[in-house]
């Protein structure tokens, strides 16, 4: 399995960032092949720099308040082939995770994989699908196509997971949805206007 990035964010996380790095750490430790933990802070906090040493994450310091910019250093730093972006950090969700990259590894080739959060009911079910992804669904998605459709919008906050989404499907990625396949790839797409393209350090 390539190596995969996973990236925290500890604004977002807040007050359960210790808890969300137990949890990685647990499910990650089971995960067939390598991967790296980063944790990606613009608060100053100096509880963070113990914290991260202490389940192998490494910290990045950024001044930018938007999520989006924020995400793009991380990205920039890390040397993962799949970019995983936990969204609740539940256990089954990180198991997803490993179970998803797996499955690609075998040959699935989805360039993204999200799993939704569950909805209850069937018009809720329903509305789900027809609605776009939220901040809560856990994603990863393939470098080379993060790359190609330029990242995050460094303009966009609590948004720019969706809209990453968003693009990787109306560029034509085959985004695949808790296993069932997504759209067939379409014309490859330049980055969108303004947004930078992310590389590798």
């Amino acid at each position: 399995m390539p190596l995969a990035s996973v990236f925290i964010d500890a604004r977002s996380a807040g007050a359960k960032l210790p808890r969300h790095l137990v949890t990685v750490e647990q499910a990650a430790s089971k995960w067939k092949g390598s991967h790296e933990v980063l944790l990606v802070d613009d608060t100053g906090d100096r509880r963070l720099p113990p914290l991260a040493h202490r389940h192998q994450a490494r910290l990045l310091s950024t001044t930018s308040p938007l999520l989006g910019s924020r995400l793009n250093a991380a990205v920039a730093a890390s040397q993962g082939e799949r970019l995983l972006f936990p969204g609740t950090l539940t256990r089954d969700e990180l198991v997803w995770l490993g179970e998803s990259l797996s499955a690609d590894e075998r040959g699935l080739l989805c360039d993204a994989a999200v799993m939704r959060r569950k909805r209850r009911g069937r018009l809720q079910r329903w509305w789900s699908w027809l609605t776009r992804a939220t901040t809560r669904d856990t994603f990863w998605v393939a470098r080379d196509w993060f790359e190609r459709i330029g990242g995050f919008d460094p303009q966009l906050d609590s948004e720019a997971l969706s809209d990453l989404l968003e693009r990787l499907r109306a560029c034509g990625a085959n985004v695949c949805y808790s296993g069932n396949a997504g759209a067939e790839r379409k014309a490859l797409c330049p980055p969108q206007g303004g947004h930078s393209r992310v590389g590798r350090e």
